[in-house]
C-alpha cells in the first residue's frame, strides 16, 4: 500500500530588490535569502512564512518603501496525488493582513521511485 503525502510550504518574495534592499532583508529578518535576478537588474528576496517573522517582514517592507505590486505570497505544494485537497497554513492569512500582495502558487506531483 503507498503511503499518501502532501507537503505545503508559503513564503513571501520580494520580486524587484536593489542591492543594498537584499543585503538588508538577510540582516534584518531571521532566515531570509536572496540572490541576483537573472535576467532583470534586480534581486529577488525570499522569506519562509513563520508566526514569529511576520512582523519583521512587515517592518522591513514598510521601511523599505516597497510597493504591493513587488512581492507576492507563494504557496508551494508536493503531494504524490495527482488531484488533492490541503490546506493553506494559517500564516499565509495573518501576512495578507500586513501585506495585501498576490498569490501564487506551485503544485508538484511526486513519482514513487520504485
Amino acid at each position: 500500500m503507498k503511503k499518501l503525502a502532501s507537503e505545503v510550504t508559503s513564503s513571501i518574495r520580494f520580486l524587484n530588490l536593489n542591492k543594498l534592499q537584499a543585503f538588508t532583508l538577510e540582516r534584518e529578518v531571521v532566515g531570509a535569502s536572496q540572490r541576483e535576478h537573472s535576467q532583470n537588474d534586480c534581486y529577488v528576496g525570499h522569506v519562509s512564512l513563520l508566526d514569529d517573522n511576520l512582523e519583521d517582514i512587515f517592518n522591513f517592507f514598510i521601511r523599505q518603501r516597497l510597493k504591493v505590486e513587488e512581492c507576492d505570497l507563494f504557496i508551494s505544494l508536493s503531494s504524490n496525488m495527482d488531484t488533492n485537497i490541503v490546506e493553506v497554513p494559517s500564516v499565509v492569512n495573518q501576512m495578507l493582513k500586513f501585506i495585501d500582495c498576490k498569490l501564487t502558487m506551485s503544485f508538484t506531483v511526486l513519482s514513487d521511485a520504485k
